[in-house]
């Protein structure tokens, strides 16, 4: 190209913000021209902010660097390859196999090139491993693992829901390992994959990448605990015989965050002890090693600092914009790499979640923000006779309330300090023994919290318009339950001493299931009792666990945002409408029409 490569910058979450966009600005060959991201403040006062990537003019731009949320990235990438605009894609590439068909089509239409990220690839020390690794003669084993002592990343947030991270540990630290013994496995395909999953640590606060959690709450991370594997150990085969033990942790027992992978030959071993990514809780350096024989060497490369891998990434890019053998290369190694994350995850007995903007589920695209406006509530597919709502801030504004009763609790149970209030509410929607579970917290707290929470039952108000919206749905002949967190009686007590008790047909706590939010039963059950079928009901609700539950339920999920809710997070989890005031909800039953 003839001066800098025009670059915009997809996404100003961690990614975004902290690795790729002070690279680019200081990065001699590229020019940076504009960041797009709906929510995000400016990035940079040097640097326009776009809210849409619809705003990208093709001509402007030479590449696109796209770094948003796992569940975005096929659908962004697709969207510009079609308007013949360039693509450099953070891993992973795609998650589904059906995705990747998707790019591969969207790259051959649009004529322009994708390109993957492979940090691990340009590492100097990985690099000197490649170099080794003809001395090992013929391969037999790889060993590769990537375990991380504390490094969930923020759990709760994206990063730990199926629906936008498309799976746990294997889908983020699992492709990097997968594509960093790419080149040793070479082309041979595999004909054996076998994998087990766990757990055990991502639902416990203690395990949370600490260097991330911060910036991945403020980028929009969502409420409520995670539902995907936090470990992976699978077994690989390929055609001509060398076997991969494959290991990828976001926690563990082990005091370091350390990465290894040690190739075993018929004339020796090559090994390598290090740690990828940005963790502080790294080991002192890399050692690459050379074994034969009984006898061990060290194997020198030039020393580098954490990140490295980007920069050099960076300066090989604009040779590979202009490369023509690297169309089709990126779907390739993308095809292979969740071709095996497909086949763990079947193994592991895990069907692979419906990711919200794939056209294989016929998921609104807009909600994202980044492809268009968001959907404001109107009529729906099927007509819809019951509405079945959430409670704390949908119907009621329980915050100071709930607050209050939550730091008493605290004190009384495990004694001074401040009550992580900002952390309890980030899990609202669940059951709150739930809630204790996930943020390490006595189940005794649940007491003194129902205790003074009926206490100060008095003090907690209607939203403005419910009442009325409820009134008008109850005259307009539309029948309505509510699923809530709370516990049954305390939520039936609340609203008759609110005096809307009698406008709803029933009202189900989350003590009277089997498997509370995120799971589907509540919604479930309040159908049942309704003797209404999903295509019949909408819910109302201002959690990500609410949309959750309703899109297991088969139900249409509406975005409620009176309340004090993370609506970057509750529109990622891709509602099918949005409601800004309660009476935007009559939208759906017009008194003309119902009259």
């Amino acid at each position: 190209m003839n001066g800098p490569v025009r670059v915009v910058v997809v996404g100003m979450g961690w990614a975004g913000r902290e690795i790729w966009l002070p690279r680019l600005k200081e990065h001699h060959s590229f020019d940076v021209i504009a960041v797009v991201d709906p929510v995000a403040g400016p990035a940079d006062p040097g640097v326009p902010l776009l809210g849409d990537v619809a705003e990208i003019e093709s001509g402007t731009v030479d590449l696109a660097v796209v770094a948003v949320p796992n569940h975005l990235h096929a659908d962004i990438a697709e969207e510009l390859l079609l308007r013949g605009i360039p693509v450099f894609l953070e891993k992973p590439v795609c998650l589904t196999s059906s995705e990747a068909d998707r790019l591969a089509e969207a790259e051959r239409a649009g004529g322009a090139v994708l390109l993957a990220g492979s940090a691990a690839r340009y590492r100097a020390d990985v690099r000197a491993l490649y170099e080794r690794t003809p001395a090992v003669g013929q391969i037999r084993h790889i060993d590769v693992s990537w375990v991380r002592a504390r490094g969930v990343p923020d759990s709760g947030g994206w990063f730990t829901q199926a629906q936008l991270a498309g799976g746990g540990a294997l889908v983020d630290l699992g492709w990097h390992l997968l594509d960093s013994i790419a080149p040793i496995l070479g082309p041979a395909a595999l004909t054996q994959v076998v994998g087990t999953l766990s757990d055990d640590f991502v639902n416990t606060s203690a395990a949370r990448a600490g260097w991330r959690d911060a910036p991945e709450t403020a980028g929009g991370a969502g409420p409520g605990g995670g539902d995907v594997e936090d470990t992976v150990r699978g077994f690989l085969v390929t055609e001509d015989g060398v076997s991969v033990a494959l290991r990828a942790s976001w926690a563990s027992h082990e005091a370091r965050d350390v990465t290894l992978i040690t190739v075993e030959g018929s004339a020796g071993v090559a090994s390598l002890r290090c740690t990828f990514g940005f963790s502080p809780n790294r080991e002192g350096g890399s050692d690459l090693t050379f074994t034969s024989d009984g006898e061990t060497t060290q194997v020198p490369f030039e020393a580098e600092r954490i990140g490295a891998e980007y920069d050099r990434q960076l300066d090989e890019l604009p040779g590979l914009l202009g490369e023509p053998a690297m169309a089709g290369r990126a779907v390739a190694d993308a095809r292979r790499n969740i071709g095996v994350i497909e086949r763990l995850y079947a193994c592991a007995g895990r069907h692979v979640p419906a990711h919200d903007t794939t056209r294989e589920y016929q998921m609104d695209r807009r909600i994202s923000g980044l492809t268009g406006s968001r959907p404001a509530v109107g009529p729906l597919e099927h007509p819809r006779s019951v509405v079945v709502f959430d409670l704390d801030g949908v119907l009621v504004d329980s915050t100071e309330v709930m607050r209050e009763a939550f730091s008493i609790a605290y004190a009384e149970v495990v004694g001074e300090g401040p009550a992580p209030f900002a952390e309890y509410n980030r899990h609202l929607g669940r059951y709150f023994p739930d809630i204790m579970r996930i943020m390490d917290l006595p189940l005794a707290m649940e007491e003194p919290f129902v205790r003074e929470s009926y206490r100060m039952a008095h003090l907690v108000p209607l939203f403005d318009g419910v009442p009325e919206m409820l009134h008008t749905l109850r005259e307009r002949g539309i029948r309505l339950a509510v699923a809530t967190g709370k516990s049954g009686p305390r939520a039936r007590s609340l609203l008759s001493q609110l005096g809307v008790l009698e406008l709803f047909d029933h009202v189900i706590g989350s003590d009277e299931i089997a498997h509370p939010k995120p799971a589907p039963d509540i919604v479930l059950k309040a159908l049942e009792l309704l003797g209404a079928e999903p295509d019949s009901a909408v819910m109302v609700g201002d959690a990500v666990t609410d949309i959750a539950s309703a899109h297991s339920a088969g139900v249409a999920a509406l975005a409620a945002l009176w309340g004090e809710t993370d609506e970057p997070a509750l529109l990622a989890a891709s509602p099918d409408a949005v409601l800004q005031k309660p009476g935007d909800l009559l939208a759906l039953w017009p008194a003309a029409a119902v009259g």
